[in-house]
């Protein structure tokens, strides 16, 4: 039995991967209810910017299947946000610290919650977290996506070294899914010029058919968790299977 955890299943890729991933017992991590003729296995609401209300939540999120030995479990942390999209100058403590919870608290309180729940599990325990070029890249507009994308890269990274010791480790990566075609492209070529000096580069993107559909971003995401050889590689690019 396959068991796929995911986040952020409202809209974009998220909702993508629910049709990927639907012959499997999908459970839905989302702020509100999902609009969807897939059959959910189990459905929760938790909004990632109340910490407090996600920390307690996470364990019922991860007691609410009880996988057996050679069972596959799988968590796709996929929810994140580009906002705000601010000079350095222009950017206030609320602005960084919303982008923070939902792009690296949110991912490294379900990670915690995964391998509390699992580590003992006899299974094919995988973890997959959407990144983003910006980890590797810095762009003006973006302080706070850039950083909180390499931030969770490195929470996915002491993950990997931490599940070294143990009997039946939990695997882990991060995917660079390229530019896709989802709301949150609107709301990039939305920004004031001012603080986002790339915007007409983004709106090109658009112009120019150049953003990858969500489902194509979803199969490569499966492709990846799915492989025999998850986890020989800490991060993964669409770049590689396109």
């Amino acid at each position: 039995m396959r068991y796929v955890f995911i986040t952020g299943t409202t809209r974009g890729l998220g909702h993508a991967l629910l049709d990927i991933f639907r012959e499997d017992r999908i459970i839905s991590i989302s702020r509100s209810k999902v609009e969807t003729d897939i059959e959910l296995y189990r459905e929760f609401h938790v909004d990632f910017l109340d910490e407090q209300a996600l920390e307690e939540k996470v364990p019922e999120i991860f007691n609410s299947i009880q996988p057996e030995k050679g069972d596959e479990i799988y968590l796709i942390n996929n929810a994140g946000t580009v906002n705000p999209v601010k000079s350095i100058a222009n950017m206030d403590a609320q602005g960084f610290m919303d982008n923070y919870k939902i792009n690296v608290l949110a991912p490294a309180l379900l990670m915690k919650g995964y391998v509390n729940a699992f580590s003992d599990l006899q299974a094919a325990k995988r973890i997959l977290t959407v990144s983003s070029g910006a980890a590797l890249n810095p762009m003006e507009g973006w302080a706070a996506y850039c950083s909180s994308k390499a931030a969770v890269n490195m929470v996915s990274d002491v993950l990997r070294q931490e599940m070294d010791r143990l009997d039946y480790p939990i695997f882990t990566a991060t995917y660079r899914p390229g530019v896709i075609d989802t709301d949150m492209q609107g709301e990039i070529r939305s920004a004031d010029p001012d603080d986002f000096p790339d915007l007409e580069t983004f709106k090109k993107y658009k112009e120019s058919n150049r953003l990858y559909p969500p489902k194509v971003v979803a199969y490569v995401a499966q492709r990846i968790i799915t492989s025999d050889n998850f986890g020989f590689s800490e991060s993964y690019s669409i770049s590689d299977f396109l």
